[in-house]
C-alpha cells in the first residue's frame, strides 16, 4: 500500500518544482510592499527545513545513522514536496513591474523551460528517477554518503552540479513567460537557494567521501557554470 501511494506522490513531487514556474507566481499591481518581505521569510523557512534535513547530525538524531537511507530519502522527498507546494499555495502577490509577453516570446520561454527540465533529468529513466526519489525496490542515487557512487559521467564530467544549473535555467526561462516582479523574486530566491547550497553540500561530500571527492573536484573544477563558477 505504501509503495502504491508513495510512487505517484513522489513522481508528482518531482514535477511540482517546474510546474510552479510554468504556472507563475502571483503578480498584482498595487500589492503591498510588505508582501515581498513575507515571501522572502516564507522561502527562508522552506530552505531552512531542507538544509537541516540534509545535515548528518540531524539524520543520526532522527534515523540513527548519519548516512542516507531509503526511508530517510522518502521522508525528505515527502517533506520537500509538501513544503514546496505549501510555499506556492501560501505566497502573497507581488506588485511593482509586470507586463504580458507576446505569444512568440512565451513560446520561446516554454521551449527553454522544457529544455531545462530535460537537462535537470538528463539521466532519466523511470528507474533512475525512482532511485533519486527513493522509491521502494529501487537502488538509491544522488546521496552524499558512500552508499552511492560519485556521479562523474555525462554532464557531471563538465560541472559538478548540473541539476542545480538546470534549475537555475528553469527559473529564469520562466521570466520570458511571466515577466513580472513576482516571478523575478522567486527565480532569484530559488536559484540562490540551489546555488547557495552547493558549498554546504560539497563540504558534506568531502567529509563523507574524502580524497575520492577531492580528486573529482580537481578533475571537474567548475561547480555549475563551465568557465565561470
Amino acid at each position: 500500500m505504501f509503495a502504491r501511494l508513495y510512487t505517484p506522490f513522489a513522481f508528482f513531487g518531482a514535477m511540482s518544482f517546474s510546474a510552479a514556474f510554468f504556472m507563475g507566481f502571483r503578480h498584482e499591481p498595487g500589492a503591498p510592499a510588505a508582501n515581498i518581505l513575507y515571501n522572502i521569510l516564507l522561502f527562508a523557512v522552506f530552505i531552512a527545513v531542507h538544509i537541516v534535513m540534509t545535515m548528518p547530525a540531524f539524520k543520526k538524531l532522527v534515523f540513527g545513522r548519519s548516512e542516507g537511507s531509503l526511508r530517510e530519502r522518502q521522508i525528505y522527498v515527502t517533506i520537500s514536496v509538501l513544503t514546496w507546494v505549501g510555499l506556492f499555495w501560501l505566497h502573497e502577490p507581488v506588485g511593482l513591474f509586470g507586463f504580458t509577453s507576446p505569444a512568440w516570446l512565451q513560446f520561446i520561454g516554454y521551449c527553454a523551460m522544457v529544455l531545462s527540465i530535460v537537462a535537470f533529468f538528463e539521466f532519466a529513466t523511470f528507474e533512475a528517477i525512482g532511485g533519486l526519489l527513493g522509491l521502494p525496490g529501487t537502488d538509491m542515487s544522488h546521496s552524499v554518503g558512500e552508499e552511492t557512487p560519485i556521479l562523474t559521467e555525462g554532464s557531471y564530467s563538465s560541472v559538478r552540479h548540473p541539476m542545480y544549473r538546470a534549475a537555475f535555467f528553469i527559473t529564469f526561462s520562466s521570466l520570458l513567460v511571466h515577466p513580472n516582479a513576482a516571478q523575478l523574486l522567486f527565480a532569484i530566491l530559488t536559484s540562490a537557494g540551489f546555488l547557495g547550497f552547493i558549498p554546504f553540500e560539497e563540504h558534506q561530500l568531502m567529509k563523507a567521501r574524502g580524497e575520492a571527492y577531492r580528486d573529482y573536484m580537481r578533475a571537474t573544477p567548475y561547480r555549475a557554470f563551465r568557465g565561470i563558477w
